[in-house]
């Protein structure tokens, strides 16, 4: 098996990764704005829907209100802290729809989407690191 070659030409795959962090970057403030409207009862949210769910699924609720929003400011600024902290909100999101549905229920359109967007943020930080190398 031959190495991926990368010249000046081939396509900037650290622009891909930039733009592709801030896109989900901007659905991880939106997730998690959902959270934080589901806790303080703004918009169609029942103002006790959140004191009236079981304290599993409150810690979950919080836990993603300050996690999303954290991992949104990281990926917004594009650094490997913020990469990391939405792999751990995202797979724990994902994790969590898995095996333990009686929390936010078996979501499967998110679960896939978050596995689609893992795969293409590893994919893209990888050959992105590699064109660094091999400039």
């Amino acid at each position: 098996m031959s190495d991926i070659e990368f010249d000046r030409d081939g396509p900037p795959y650290g622009a891909y990764l930039l733009w592709f962090m801030r896109a989900v970057a901007v659905l991880w403030m939106a997730k998690g704005i959902i959270h934080w409207c589901l806790i303080l009862g703004i918009g169609h949210a029942d103002p006790d829907r959140f004191l009236g769910m079981p304290v599993l699924t409150q810690t979950a609720v919080i836990f993603f209100a300050v996690f999303d929003l954290v991992a949104a400011v990281g990926l917004w600024m594009a650094t490997t802290w913020g990469g990391v902290i939405w792999l751990i909100a995202s797979g724990g999101y994902f994790i969590i729809s898995l095996f333990r549905p009686e929390i936010f229920g078996r979501q499967y359109a998110m679960m896939t989407t978050i596995g689609v967007l893992i795969v293409l943020y590893v994919g893209l930080a990888y050959f992105a690191s590699r064109e660094r190398h091999h400039r």
